[in-house]
C-alpha cells in the first residue's frame, strides 16, 4: 500500500528505525559508536571538512545497516532454511556495511589523529 502523503512516508519511516533500533543489536551498536566518536570530535575540535566526513560515513552505516536488515528480514520471509542463494545476498549486502565503517574509522583515524600529533 502506498503511502498518501508525505508525513505518511515520515511516520513509517520513523517506525522502521524504531523496529531496527529495538531489535538489531548491531545498530544499537553502531549508535553507540557514533555517539562516541561525535564526543571525541567535539571534544577535540576536528576541522569542519572532518566532521562532514563524520557525518556522511555515519549515514552510509546506518543506512547501509537498515538495508541489510530488511534485506535479511525479507530473505527470513521467504524461507527460513539455508540457502546457499540466501545466505551470499547475506553476506553481501553486511559487506556493503563493513566497507562504510570502514571509510567511518578511516575519517576518525585521520581526523582525531591530526588532533593528537
Amino acid at each position: 500500500m502506498k503511502n498518501k502523503t508525505f508525513i505518511d512516508s515520515l511516520k513509517c519511516a520513523f517506525v522502521g528505525l524504531k523496529k531496527a533500533f529495538s531489535s538489531e543489536k548491531n545498530f544499537v551498536i553502531y549508535i553507540l559508536i557514533a555517539l562516541t566518536a561525535l564526543v571525541l570530535n567535539i571534544v577535540f575540535k576536528v576541522e569542519t571538512h572532518w566532521f562532514v566526513g563524520y557525518i556522511v560515513t555515519v549515514c552510509g552505516v546506518f543506512a547501509s545497516e537498515l538495508i541489510n536488515t530488511a534485506i535479511e528480514k525479507l530473505a527470513d520471509f521467504f524461507t527460513s532454511e539455508i540457502r546457499d542463494e540466501i545466505k551470499a545476498v547475506k553476506d553481501i549486502a553486511a559487506a556493503a556495511v563493513l566497507f562504510w565503517g570502514f571509510g567511518f574509522f578511516a575519517i576518525e583515524i585521520i581526523a582525531l589523529g591530526s588532533k593528537l600529533i
